[in-house]
This record gives C-alpha cells, sequence and structure tokens, in this order.
C-alpha cells in the first residue's frame, strides 16, 4: 500500500487541505518539530510536508503500533504509529490509511507532537503492538528452548506440553515449533505424528533443510529406502555443505551399496573436517557387516579411533572385527574395558550380546541380554533375541532356545529364518517340530 508513488496522493501544503476528511493534526511547523527533537532535522534546510515521504514507507514497514477504528461508511481506518521517545509517548509519525472493501490508500499522515492528539488517534483498537509482538516471540522462543531441555533429559510429556503451547502462541504458523514437535513424536514412538510434522515444517518453510532431514531419517529407520533417499538427497540439495546432512546420505548410499556415490560424500566432509571420525566408523560398519571384510573393517576402526577414542559402537565393533580376525587377546581387552563402563549404549549391548556369545560367555551374553530388554527401544531387537536363543541352544536349554527364537522371528522375519536354517548350533532343534512349525508362521507374521 505505501509502494506507490505517495508524493502524487498529496496536495502540496500551499494548495490547500486534502479533499478527504482525515483524523490527524496537521503538519506541524518545521520549527515545531526541531523544538520538540532539535536533533532530528537539519539546520538551515527549509522542508516542507512533502519531504517526509520516505518517513511514511518506514512507518508502514516498521511500525510500532496499528491502531484500528470505523467510519460510518463502513471504511475501515489504520493509523501507523512510529515514537520516539518511546512507546505511548508523544512526539510520533503517524501515517493513517482507509481501507474500503479490498481497496486500501493512504489518507494522510501527520507528526504528532501534542499527547491529546496521540490519545485519541490511539482510542481505536490495537491491532498490532511490536512490543506485545516481540514479548509474544520472546516467550515463544524461550518455550520453545526449554521443550528441547525436556527433550535431552527424556522428559518427553513436559517438552510435549512446552512445544503445544509455544505452537498455540504463535498461531501455528512456525516451521522451527512441527519441526522440533516432530522430534518429540519421534522420540515418543509416535512416527506417524512425527512426519506429519515435518511435513507441516516442510511446508512453511521450504528452504530448511532440517525437517526433510528428520524426514529422511524417519524412513531410513523404517526400511523405506525410496522416501529416506528423497528426502535426504533433498536436504542435501538445499545444505550442500551440511556434513551431518552428507553423513547420513553417505549412510544410506552404503546400505544400497552405492559405495562410490558414498565415498564421494564423504570426501567431502574430510575436506571440510579432516576430523570427522564417523566417516571412518561408517565405512568400518559397512566393510565388516556389509562385506564381510574385517581386514579393511579394522583400518577404519583404528583411523577414526585415533580421532575419538572413546566412541562406544566404534569400540565395540573393534572388539567384533579383532575377534573376527582371531586377535583373541584384543578383543578380550576391549570387552574389560566396555564391561567396565557405567554407561552403556543400547548399541553396545547388543554387540556385547554377540561378542560374549562368540567367546562362549554364555552368563554375561544373557546378562547383558536382559539389560537389553529393559530398555524402551533396544538396538536391533530380532538379532538380540535370535543371539539369545543361540546361548540357549549352546548351553543346552533347547525349549528356552525355540521360545526366545520365535520371538526373532516374530520381530525379524524372513531374514532371521534363512540364519537360523543355515546355523549349526540349532542343528538338534531343526527336527523338532516346533522349529518346523516356528519357520512356517504365517507370512502376515514372518515379514516386516
Amino acid at each position: 500500500m505505501a509502494k506507490r508513488d505517495l508524493r502524487m496522493s498529496f496536495w502540496p501544503e500551499e494548495e490547500g487541505c486534502p479533499s478527504y476528511e482525515t483524523l490527524l493534526p496537521p503538519f506541524p511547523h518545521q520549527d515545531r518539530i526541531a523544538e520538540v527533537l532539535p536533533r532530528l532535522l537539519p539546520r538551515g534546510v527549509p522542508l516542507g510536508k512533502t519531504d517526509f515521504l520516505n518517513w511514511v514507507n518506514f512507518t508502514l514497514e516498521y511500525p510500532d503500533e496499528i491502531w484500528e477504528s470505523e467510519r460510518p461508511s463502513d471504511e475501515k481506518i489504520y493509523h501507523y504509529v512510529n515514537f520516539f521517545n518511546g512507546a505511548g509517548k508523544a512526539p510520533a509519525f503517524v501515517v493513517e490509511v482507509g481501507r474500503l472493501d479490498e481497496f486500501t490508500e493512504v489518507n494522510d499522515y501527520s507528526f504528532i507532537i501534542d499527547a491529546s492528539a496521540l490519545e485519541r488517534i490511539r482510542s481505536g483498537s490495537l491491532a498490532y503492538s511490536m512490543k506485545e509482538e516481540w514479548e509474544r516471540d520472546s516467550l515463544i522462543r524461550s518455550l520453545n528452548e526449554e521443550a528441547l531441555k525436556k527433550y535431552d533429559e527424556d522428559r518427553l510429556q513436559e517438552a510435549g506440553e512446552m512445544i503445544e503451547r509455544a505452537l498455540s502462541l504463535s498461531g501455528f504458523s512456525s516451521a522451527y515449533l512441527f519441526n522440533n514437535r516432530g522430534l518429540i513424536y519421534w522420540k515418543m514412538s509416535k512416527s506417524d505424528q512425527a512426519k506429519e510434522d515435518f511435513l507441516e515444517a516442510i511446508r512453511l518453510d521450504g528452504a530448511n533443510g532440517d525437517p526433510l532431514f528428520n524426514l529422511g531419517l524417519i524412513y531410513f529407520d523404517e526400511c523405506d529406502y525410496a522416501k529416506a533417499l528423497h528426502y535426504l538427497e533433498k536436504a542435501v540439495e538445499l545444505n550442500p555443505k551440511d556434513s551431518q546432512f552428507l553423513l547420513e546420505l553417505g549412510h544410506l548410499y552404503l546400505d544400497l551399496e552405492r559405495e562410490n556415490d558414498a565415498l564421494h560424500l564423504f570426501k567431502k566432509i574430510l575436506e571440510q573436517n579432516p576430523n570427522e571420525a564417523q566417516v571412518d566408523f561408517h565405512l568400518g560398519y559397512y566393510f565388516l557387516y556389509k562385506k564381510n571384510r574385517p581386514h579393511k573393517a579394522l583400518k577404519y576402526y583404528n583411523s577414526g579411533l585415533k580421532k575419538e577414542p572413546e566412541d562406544q559402537f566404534a569400540l565395540a565393533d573393534l572388539a567384533v572385527v579383532h575377534w573376527a580376525l582371531g586377535h583373541k587377546r584384543k578383543s578380550l581387552d576391549i570387552r574389560r574395558i566396555l564391561q567396565e563402563h557405567s554407561g552403556l549404549m543400547p548399541y553396545t549391548v547388543s554387540r556385547l550380546v554377540y561378542l560374549n556369545l562368540q567367546i562362549g560367555d554364555y552368563d554375561s551374553a544373557l546378562k547383558y541380554y536382559h539389560e537389553a530388554m529393559s530398555y524402551k527401544e533396544p538396538f536391533e531387537l530380532e538379532w538380540l533375541h535370535y543371539n539369545a536363543a543361540l546361548v540357549y541352544a549352546r548351553s543346552g536349554r533347547p525349549r528356552k532356545a525355540l521360545d526366545t527364537l520365535y520371538l526373532a522371528v516374530r520381530v525379524g522375519g524372513e531374514a532371521v529364518i534363512k540364519r537360523a536354517l543355515s546355523e549349526k548350533s540349532l542343528r538338534q532343534l531343526k527336527g523338532t517340530s516346533a522349529f518346523k512349525k516356528l519357520i512356517k508362521l504365517p507370512d502376515k507374521r514372518r515379514n516386516r
């Protein structure tokens, strides 16, 4: 409304008053303005009303307040106010805008010096207050920060309540709040609600890669590789230098056995940060578990642990690598270090179940299996059950082995059955009717 040539909208002072009725007082003389704000006007330069036209655009763009009132003709009048000496006090620069139906036009503008004139202008309805908006925005950001702290502390119910209040105050129009509520839902295992929030965040702010990235990770976790690839690649397109985005897309490429594409992304990461250990750890994991090349995996784990020597996940995998290569003493040394650790992560516990199974320490394997079952989200639940079933089978407890294998098949389906059929430790169970029944579970229960 203020972008057109405002100079054509007003009569110069010497040609008299405009033909429309305005609620503003006449524009004061330059000398009167100089009395109130002596530093505002240049000395010795004569100024008239039209010399203040640039102030109109500024006031319309950045008002301190907007007040609304109505005329009998159904025309709405808006006064855009900018204060000079603090909110709510004269002097102020005011622009009057009229709106009838869909037509909006600047009526007039004035420099308000008299406090009573300003009070009349501010007697309508307050449509906007920069001070209130700032206070509201500060409260929203404060609630968001507190919600993220609760999120980090796993106090998810409280985090959700705070983010809901922040969203309500924002009018459900802030992309970052939807993204953060999506994170909370995701951590609460409410993946469908999380997806909806990430999609809404994308709709509200298509230039932000975070919700795209988060949505890609959800689909990655769900093994929906097509959708994961779609969203992770879009996130990288928006943020081609974000090392976390590049890392997870590279991780996905490795899972899809697109090794060259992954190496290309990892090279970019290392060019930005040569000390990024996660590149080495992802490659170590790939060559250990996907390619069954422990010698090459060893190289990457050793390289990564030089950068991050305390990484639990990498240490657990390194113990597995050493055991696969026949380096039993090194594997046992790492196992001892991990078992002395007071705060083991689900991934580490899962690896300790497998490692103790291979070593033959069945009591320790079952101890960590039961510890894993106490977690809200155990890592690779199907293989935890499967390894525990092997422990029971190797330690002469066939009934327990079958019961636990049943749990593994229910979660892991065909992948577990395929491995069970080739497992020598289960040889004595394969001839039983219970085992035969197990591998013939209905497809709807065998397949995830």
